[in-house]
C-alpha cells in the first residue's frame, strides 16, 4: 500500500513567536533569546508576512548599530572570550557512531549540530542538521545502508576558534559564515562550543545601555543609527507551499542558509517549518543502527518521486 506523501501542511508549526516592523531591535533580540528560536517572522499591521528577523541580522544590528559607535561597549566585547561563554557540556558524538543514531540524537536533544571527536578528544568535524538532510536524501535516492557519522562531517576550519578568541571576533565570524555553532579548541582538543544565540546574548548584555537609551529617542534614526526591525530584517525570504513534499523542502534548505521556511497563504503567514521539524518528520524512515557485518537496511519510500530526489542530489 502506498504511503501518503508528507507535505508542508503536515509538519509546519502554526503557533509562532513573531515580531513587527516597528519593534525596537533590543526587544526583538530579547524575544529571540527568550523563545530560543533562530528567527522571527515579521508581520505588519495588516497581518501580512513581510520578512524575517534572525539571529544573524540581530548580530548585524548590534555590530553596525551600536558597538562600533560606542568605544566602551567595544572594549567590553573584546574582554569577553570564548572560554567565558562556551558550553562545556554540550552534545558530542563519537567518530564511530552510527549516522542514524547521530541524527536521532540531534532531534532528541533539539540541537542544530554536534561536534564529532575521536577517542583522544580531537575534533574531527561537525555533524549538523544539514548533514542529516544529506543523509536522508541519499537514502531516498540511492537506498544507502547505515554508515558511520564520520563519513558525513563538516570539516571546515572556519568553524574552529581558540579559547582566547574575543567576543567581537566571534560575532564577526557568525556574521561572515552560515554556521550556527563554533567549536572551541585547546590545541586540537575540543573544550567547548558556542552557538550564535550564546554570542548574541553576551553581546546584548554589554550593549544594553546604549540600546536602552535609544528607545527613549523617537524616530527610526536613533543615536544616528537605525534601531527598528524593518531596518534589518531579511525581506527576500524563501517560502514553501502547503503541498510541498519533504524532498522539495529539503532541497530548499540545502540550497539556502535558511533555518526556517515560512508557509504562506498568499501574503499571510500560515505556519513555519524548521530544519528540525523536517528531520523529526522523516525520522520514522531511518533504518535501525546496524553492525559492520549486518546486511544493508535500505530506505524505501513509495511516495518519493526518484526524479525529484535526483534533482535534490545535484
Amino acid at each position: 500500500m502506498q504511503k501518503p506523501t508528507i507535505t508542508a501542511a503536515d509538519i509546519m508549526t502554526r503557533h509562532l513567536a513573531i515580531t513587527t516592523p516597528e519593534t525596537h531591535v533590543m526587544q526583538a533580540i530579547e524575544r529571540l533569546i527568550a523563545q530560543r528560536v533562530s528567527g522571527l517572522p515579521v508581520i505588519d499591521a495588516g497581518g501580512r508576512f513581510v520578512g524575517r528577523f534572525s539571529e544573524r541580522t540581530a548580530i548585524a544590528a548590534l555590530d553596525l548599530g551600536f558597538v562600533e559607535k560606542n568605544r566602551r561597549a567595544m572594549d567590553q566585547l573584546r574582554q569577553v572570550t570564548a572560554a567565558d561563554i562556551m558550553d562545556r557540556a554540550g552534545a558530542v558524538l563519537s567518530a564511530d557512531q552510527d549516522v542514524f543514531e547521530s541524527a536521532s540524537e540531534l532531534i532528541t536533544r533539539r540541537v542544530s549540530g554536534a561536534p564529532v571527536i575521536d577517542e583522544d578528544g580531537t575534533l574531527l568535524g561537525v555533524f549538523s542538521e544539514q548533514s542529516a538532510m544529506h543523509v536522508f536524501i541519499g537514502l531516498c535516492w540511492e537506498q544507502l545502508p547505515s554508515s558511520r557519522v564520520s563519513a558525513w562531517l563538516d570539516r571546515h576550519d572556519d568553524r574552529r576558534i581558540a579559547e582566547d578568541t574575543g567576543l567581537d571576533e566571534i560575532l564577526q565570524r557568525f556574521q561572515d559564515t552560515p554556521y550556527r555553532r563554533l567549536m572551541v579548541l585547546h590545541g586540537p582538543k575540543l573544550v567547548g562550543q558556542i552557538t550564535r544565540r550564546d554570542a548574541l546574548a553576551a553581546a546584548l548584555q554589554h550593549s544594553r545601555e546604549p540600546l536602552a537609551a535609544s528607545m527613549q529617542v523617537p524616530g527610526e534614526n536613533q543615536l544616528g543609527v537605525k534601531t527598528i526591525v524593518v531596518s534589518w530584517m531579511q525581506r527576500e525570504a524563501e517560502s514553501v507551499a502547503h503541498d510541498a513534499d519533504v524532498l522539495a523542502i529539503a532541497r530548499l534548505f540545502l540550497r539556502s542558509e535558511a533555518r526556517q521556511l515560512p508557509v504562506l497563504d498568499g501574503d499571510r503567514l500560515d505556519g513555519q517549518i524548521s530544519r528540525s521539524d523536517l528531520l523529526r518528520a522523516v525520522q520514522r524512515f531511518f533504518p535501525g543502527t546496524v553492525s559492520d557485518d549486518a546486511g544493508a537496511q535500505p530506505l524505501y519510500l513509495s511516495s518519493v518521486n526518484k526524479r525529484d530526489a535526483h534533482a535534490v542530489m545535484k
